[in-house]
């Protein structure tokens, strides 16, 4: 565009570096002020040391035992039977004097880790009594004896019901040629074991 006719130009103005120089100087001077951010010292993790349990042969016999003569009570391991009776036993088993009254087991206030255990089934301890070494000698093992006479003494009847209820194998032990049991059954107060199956 054309400076109009008639009018003087005048002198440009000098360009003010003044206030750019400030701006500078400000900013440099808010960044040097400004404290640095101190970085952190690297932490090494150190690394833990892996234990290591050692289990004692004692101890591995005892639970290899306890898997051995455990049983699932709703698994058949046999459908044979062998027979057996219960040893009779005092309500106190001799701890204390009691009475000569004697009955086939009592019921135990334990609880087990079986489904229904003291709400639809309830756990006995008692003693049974067989020809351990007759049948031994016969092929059988001590579990499948155990589970055997446990068939059969769940197949008696007292009149037109099971004298014992439905019983259940659970866990056992042999000691003295007879067999140390705890099973299950679905009747809660037989009158044939000591005390009544306890509700949780």
């Amino acid at each position: 565009m054309a400076w109009p006719k008639g009018l003087k130009r005048g002198p440009r103005k000098p360009k003010d570096d003044t206030v750019e120089i400030k701006t500078e100087i400000a900013e440099v001077e808010a960044s040097a002020e400004a404290p640095k951010k101190e970085r952190k010292p690297r932490v090494i993790k150190e690394k833990k040391e892996e234990t290591t349990y050692t289990v004692d042969e004692e101890t591995v016999e005892i639970r290899k035992k306890l898997d051995e003569n455990t049983l699932d009570p709703f698994e058949v391991l046999t459908n044979e039977q062998i027979e057996c009776e219960f040893e009779e036993l005092t309500q106190w088993m001799g701890i204390i004097a009691d009475g000569t009254e004697t009955k086939a087991g009592r019921y135990s206030g334990s609880h087990y880790p079986v489904k229904g255990c003291n709400q639809t089934i309830w756990p006995v301890l008692a003693y049974i009594k067989t020809d351990l070494d007759k049948h031994r000698a016969a092929g059988y093992t001590d579990k499948t004896i155990y589970a055997a006479c446990i068939n059969f003494l769940s197949s008696q009847i007292n009149g037109k019901k099971k004298k014992y209820g439905n019983l259940m194998p659970y866990y056992f032990s042999v000691k003295e040629n007879k067999i140390i049991a705890t099973f299950v059954t679905d009747d809660r107060k037989n009158k044939n074991f000591w005390s009544e199956g306890v509700i949780r």
